[in-house]
């Protein structure tokens, strides 16, 4: 019988073949934006059995991933407990928050000196749908830090700096579960004003203002985390 010509592969001009990705790989980076998002809470335990439910995998992958971020520090471990997410206090947000802003102003810095001409348009459309999300009368929060964490991150990959990157991305891993500190009600949440002076800054290849309005954007959200923070650890 001839072959069908419903099954020649010329029929699906531009289709790609998957891309096989191990339960390893992505269950790790799921827990990872998990992390950077603040989707866990400080002192949640992060049950094996439940996450490979979840997951719809063996437990061995799951291990292996909490494994990483045990070592990485994001999470803690203790005998025969689940590994769990640190707990918050001021002293590990400000000490975070410290290298976050060295290791980020650097990266911009060198975004800044390998502009590539698009960076500031690219900005201004993240930026744009930002500003879209905080006006609505009930904003999506995690959708909302999703954007802020794309509109940073297009600044720090624009640096051509693996490790630098790598490093900032572990600094959130620690720092999201703090986000959890930052109510809806406070308008401190969906304030990033320091944006458009950021986007200013790249435009006009300002290397203090940019250094300037990315540690002034970090510390302001920084500073409405410790307030919600000590108003819960004093209650």
């Amino acid at each position: 019988m001839p072959k069908s010509s419903m099954t020649d592969e010329n029929n699906f001009p531009g289709l790609k073949k998957r891309i096989a990705v191990s339960d390893l790989d992505h269950v790790y980076s799921e827990l990872k934006q998990s992390m950077m998002m603040g989707l866990f809470a400080p002192g949640q335990p992060l049950k094996l059995r439940e996450l490979a439910e979840a997951f719809g995998t063996s437990h061995m992958p799951v291990r292996e991933a909490l494994h990483r971020l045990a070592v990485a520090e994001v999470l803690e471990t203790a005998p025969r407990k689940s590994p769990f997410v640190p707990l918050a206090n001021s002293k590990r947000l400000r000490d975070i928050l410290s290298l976050r802003i060295d290791l980020e102003c650097k990266a911009a810095l060198l975004a800044l000196e390998l502009d590539d001409g698009m960076l500031a348009n690219r900005l201004r459309i993240v930026n744009g749908k930002m500003d879209a999300e905080s006006i609505k009368k009930r904003p999506h929060i995690h959708k909302y830090l999703k954007l802020n964490q794309q509109f940073h991150f297009e600044i720090y990959r624009q640096s051509n700096n693996d490790v630098l990157l790598n490093l900032i991305e572990l600094l959130w891993m620690r720092y999201g579960p703090l986000l959890n500190f930052l109510q809806s009600d406070d308008g401190q949440f969906f304030e990033h004003s320091q944006h458009n002076k950021i986007i200013k800054a790249i435009e006009t290849q300002d290397s203090k203002a940019l250094s300037e309005s990315i540690s002034s954007d970090l510390t302001v959200a920084a500073e409405s985390i410790e307030r919600n923070l000590l108003s819960v650890l004093n209650a």
